[in-house]
């Protein structure tokens, strides 16, 4: 008898855990359900969310009429608008990468210094070429990677390059009877003629003068922006490219009483090829000559700095407009408010291509007191 009561007890204690045990592992399982149900509706929300807002960029991208490009930051292709898939075709695969979808190298190494952050600038931009056409690219980093927009600029190239090959053309046709004007005008102020008519003659030899020069300078900037101005660096001491320029234009300055002071010339060499910087100099001590009243001056010094050497020509004139500042080296741009006199525009836009092709950069800014102050640098030879 007391054998049969323990085995019930037994049997009921085991029946009991066995009943706790389904019950605990129910409500685990109602529990896991509903975190489940729960982290399910989250996502749909989520996946919904996300769809809605690729949908909505997909559709504004899809209206533009630029090619839009996202990668990531390993330069996979993660989306591509209509106008690009016009342009590179259908993403093949999702995991594309940039140079196998617009098979261009030079775009790839673009975009590497893009998502790199290899400088502080926000927007990137530069000119790529796809299919004999010339795109302008603008790109802006994200965490994840970055977006790519391109417009066709291939109109505007081909006008840019018919209006330098017009420049070239007019200059070349301008030449010749330029030069057979002056020297007829050479030849009759040799001449016995009345002081009205030599003055004339001398004013007529002047504007002669004047055309000739625009018309030199008008090839010239086409050869600069054609890519076919060719330059050869040679190591160079500043004042070797300095003093033989400012010997040449003295007799002008003299004109004018106007003195040239050297307050410093460092002995680092240059990088320079040295016709061009020549002419750079020249085209800057022209400007200052013309702008510096009777028996000014113009102060020229070349300062060594960690990696160039910085050449700088004060005049003594009435300065720059602070709203001409930014724009004296565009071409044809005259400061006629402050700065009166005659001039084509054009010398100091070949002088601001000139250093850029020496890897140097060129400024202007006004002096604390008076005249302007034009400062372009130089790479230095012995780093």
């Amino acid at each position: 008898m007391t054998n049969s009561l323990v085995l019930i007890a037994i049997c009921l204690f085991v029946v009991l855990l066995f009943v706790r045990y389904y019950v605990l592992s129910k409500q685990r399982i109602d529990a896991m359900r509903r975190q489940i149900k729960v982290l399910t509706d989250d996502l749909e929300t989520k996946s919904e969310a996300e769809k809605i807002q690729s949908a909505r960029w997909q559709a504004a991208s899809s209206v533009l009429e630029e090619a839009l490009l996202l990668i990531d930051s390993e330069l996979n292709l993660l989306y591509a608008n209509p106008i690009a898939v016009q342009i590179f075709g259908d993403i093949s695969d999702s995991g594309v990468s940039i140079v196998s979808y617009t098979h261009s190298e030079e775009f790839e190494s673009e975009c590497r210094g893009v998502v790199s952050g290899e400088t502080d600038e926000e927007l990137y931009e530069w000119q790529s070429e796809f299919q004999d056409s010339v795109f302008q690219v603008r790109a802006l980093r994200f965490d994840y990677g970055a977006v790519l927009a391109l417009s066709d600029v291939s109109n505007l190239h081909h006008l840019e390059q018919a209006r330098r090959d017009m420049f070239a053309n007019i200059s070349h046709e301008l030449r010749t009877p330029l030069t057979s004007i002056r020297l007829l005008l050479d030849m009759l102020v040799t001449r016995e003629q009345s002081a009205d008519t030599i003055s004339a003659l001398e004013k007529m030899t002047t504007e002669t003068d004047t055309l000739k020069e625009m018309a030199q300078e008008l090839l010239d900037i086409s050869l600069i922006e054609s890519g076919r101005f060719a330059i050869k660096l040679d190591s160079a001491n500043a004042a070797a490219l300095i003093m033989p320029t400012i010997e040449r234009l003295q007799p002008q300055a003299d004109l004018k009483s106007i003195q040239f002071h050297m307050t410093e010339c460092t002995d680092v060499p240059v990088w320079a090829d040295a016709d061009q910087v020549q002419r750079v100099l020249s085209n800057i001590f022209h400007n200052a000559i013309k702008f510096t009243p009777s028996d000014g001056s113009v102060i020229v010094s070349a300062i060594a700095e960690d990696e160039c050497v910085r050449i700088e020509i004060q005049d003594s004139g009435p300065g720059i407009h602070p709203d001409d500042l930014p724009r004296i080296f565009e071409r044809f741009f005259r400061a006629d408010r402050t700065r009166k006199g005659a001039g084509t525009g054009l010398g100091l836009a070949i002088a601001n291509h000139i250093v850029q092709a020496h890897g140097g950069v060129i400024w202007a800014e006004n002096a604390p007191e008076t005249g302007a102050i034009i400062s372009f640098t130089l790479l230095r030879a012995d780093k």
